[in-house]
């Protein structure tokens, strides 16, 4: 296996590897518990781009992303694949939403599937959804085309839970819309 983003990295050489599991292990080593938020002033430090923090799951997180000079927050608890207890992004969005109270966009991924999942996240206050496993599975199951069905798909239905809740534009869509039921 060779990945050509990192492969000119040095010390790094998976290409002859046995198992999947060897990659697991080298990218598990590569995260840093030692990061902190006094780390971003040198990442701002060092480029021109907007900073964008993905992984924030909560208002005090949020407070702090914006704090340190975010541009914009991406809620997500990462597929669930990181840590799979974590809650899911939707339930932890109005909260960070809440928290930033405008200063910053906040963008939602994770469990975006349909698009009455794109019409909760705008309701709950993300300003976009970022798409990552539908979009993986066209590609691989039909190449371009596939992706390009699965994007008319979403946008149709979008479209179509657009008008079955009288929204007529996308800034028609609000909190009212969603009804929260209580699981026992």
């Amino acid at each position: 296996m060779q990945l050509a983003n990192i492969s000119s990295l040095s010390g790094l050489d998976i290409s002859h590897s046995d198992t999947e599991s060897d990659l697991f292990t080298y990218f598990a080593h590569q995260l840093d518990p030692s990061i902190t938020w006094q780390d971003l002033e040198w990442v701002q430090s060092i480029s021109p781009l907007p900073l964008v923090l993905k992984g924030i799951l909560r208002a005090d997180d949020a407070i702090r992303a914006v704090e340190a000079g975010a541009k914009a927050i991406i809620v997500s608890n990462h597929g669930g694949r990181q840590l799979d207890g974590a809650i899911a992004s939707l339930n932890a969005l109005s909260e960070v939403v809440d928290a930033v109270a405008g200063s910053v966009d906040v963008l939602v991924d994770g469990g975006i599937r349909r698009g009455t999942d794109v019409i909760k996240a705008l309701a709950l206050g993300a300003k976009a959804v970022l798409l990552g496993r539908p979009i993986l599975w066209e590609l691989a199951m039909a190449g371009e085309e596939g992706v390009s069905h699965v994007l008319q798909l979403l946008h149709d239905e979008i479209d179509v839970s657009m008008a079955l809740c009288g929204c007529r534009e996308i800034q028609d869509i609000e909190p009212s819309l969603l009804v929260q039921t209580i699981r026992t």
